[in-house]
């Protein structure tokens, strides 16, 4: 699913017309939605992961603890959602245990502090996990690439101009720009910084 909409889109091509009417094979629109999706593929494989709607309830994720000390790092969540934290012992077996961790403090990079230190070992965090609604930044970079497909679908394979030769040609991007990388390489550090070893 697409971070930016069709009608955003048709702001980028204002040359664009209006959706044919019938018979036309494709409807113009249902082709703006493809390049929006194939611009959301390679912005999320550039990401390394994609943003969508929270979840409507908490679930349940084991994350280990390598290192002791105050901060328990874990993957990227709703911010002041985390519900409850157990450390595990006999993770995965029959004889497996809980055993409540309290008095837990949720920084607004998503580690949990504990003054007393995380023990090495397993760790049971409920709360609603994933990433929420994609930024400004990276719905701007979703278009920017979509507008790129669009006046490339029609270019030959050595070509990186649309149009006539000459004052009709209109240059695209055949991948992301230097601005694009930048954009998304600070979106991934904001997201996934905290997960370092």
């Amino acid at each position: 699913m697409s971070y930016a909409t069709v009608e955003q889109l048709r702001q980028y091509l204002p040359q664009v017309k209006a959706d044919p009417k019938p018979p036309e094979p494709q409807p113009v629109n249902e082709l703006l939605q493809l390049m929006l999706d194939r611009a959301n593929a390679i912005v999320n494989e550039a990401l390394g992961f994609a943003f969508g709607d929270w979840p409507a309830e908490t679930s349940e994720h084991d994350h280990e603890c390598q290192h002791r000390g105050r901060w328990l790092e874990v993957p990227y969540h709703k911010p002041a959602s985390v519900a409850a934290v157990a450390w595990l012992s006999g993770r995965g077996t029959a004889s497996e245990t809980t055993e409540a961790v309290t008095d837990w403090l949720e920084e607004t990079d998503g580690r949990l502090y504990l003054d007393s230190g995380w023990a090495p070992g397993w760790y049971r965090v409920e709360a609603i996990w994933g990433y929420g609604l994609a930024p400004a930044s990276i719905v701007e970079v979703e278009l920017e690439v979509a507008v790129n497909i669009w006046r490339g679908r029609d270019a030959t394979s050595w070509s990186t101009e649309v149009g006539a030769e000459g004052v009709g040609a209109v240059s695209y991007n055949r991948a992301l720009t230097w601005a694009q990388r930048s954009i998304i390489e600070a979106v991934r550090l904001q997201y996934l910084g905290v997960l370092h070893a």
